[in-house]
């Protein structure tokens, strides 16, 4: 089975490097970056509002390969990839919680940014704390 997406936007980041994105988005606060739509997805975000989260759904397009095993940056011990947040996965699929702060035609600003300049955008979906478990 082949699975085909492409993307539905691309991130506007402060962040031009790797090196320099923060290991989550919760770290990042203060900081904004945006989505820039793709014009045919306008319609699509009418109903997102300024102050709302959401979760963006983005690919990993700089990470470069990966192996099953990796040591987790909170911990410092080897783990399993799936058990780990890092971005050199299988699929390179990325998720963050983010703060909507400004949503202006097909440009939706944010706060909450651990993305790099140009990231592929895969998919928004909204945030909404009664559907999520409480730990």
């Amino acid at each position: 089975m082949d699975i085909l997406m492409k993307p539905i936007g691309y991130i506007q980041s402060p962040f031009k490097e790797k090196k320099h994105i923060p290991k989550q988005a919760t770290i990042s606060e203060g900081i904004s970056a945006s989505i820039q739509l793709l014009n045919e997805y306008e319609v699509g975000i009418e109903d997102i509002h300024e102050g709302s989260y959401g979760i963006i759904l983005f690919y990993f397009h700089e990470s470069e390969g990966y192996s099953l095993k990796t040591i987790s940056h909170k911990t410092g011990k080897m783990r399993g990839i799936f058990s780990t947040r890092s971005p050199n996965r299988p699929n390179g699929i990325g998720f963050s919680i983010v703060k909507f702060t400004k949503i202006h035609g097909t440009t939706i600003e944010f706060q909450g940014v651990d993305m790099i300049d140009g990231t592929p955008v895969l998919d928004i979906k909204p945030y909404d704390e009664e559907l999520n478990p409480k730990i």
